[in-house]
């Protein structure tokens, strides 16, 4: 996976990005971020890859970090952990065949550490464990797009 080709979805959005383009807080409190959104799942189609910010469930919390989904990749979507301070743990694919087995509001153990009103939750199942994904709302079309790609070797 080329690190460099990866660009930060429409949902997700670092502090840096805000200094840089302002207009991107505009987009996600309006909610006008669909059509970059489109864009990042025409770009994902062809074979462009992106970083959606993400938590996942964790027993009782969620832990926060983000999902690099990279069609050429031989695991096209990978967890990331963030650790602090702005470090990544090691990266874990989500083993295919992958399936989304429901999609609903976050809640449940740990969901006040999630922006409620901005994230969804998905629940994948992988080959090998169940995920509890929280992303963000604008983004689901793109996760739900990555999760369908071939993963090598099934």
């Amino acid at each position: 996976m080329g690190r460099g080709t990866i660009r930060r979805a429409a949902g997700t959005v670092t502090f840096l990005d805000l200094l840089r383009s302002p207009g991107r807080l505009l987009d996600r409190v309006t909610g006008r971020g669909g059509a970059r959104a489109e864009a990042d799942v025409a770009a994902l189609r062809a074979g462009e890859g992106r970083e959606v910010s993400a938590f996942v469930r964790d027993g009782r919390r969620f832990r926060q970090g983000s999902l690099v989904l990279d069609p050429g990749a031989r695991s096209p979507v990978v967890w990331r952990p963030y650790r602090f301070p702005g470090r990544r743990g090691p990266a874990v694919a989500l083993t295919g065949p992958l399936r989304v087995r429901g999609e609903g509001p976050v809640d449940g153990p740990g969901s006040p550490a999630v922006d409620r009103g901005a994230f969804r939750l998905l629940t994948v199942e992988a080959a090998d464990r169940s995920w509890e994904l929280a992303v963000p709302a604008v983004d689901l079309p793109l996760v739900r797009a990555a999760l369908r790609l071939p993963v090598a070797g099934t």
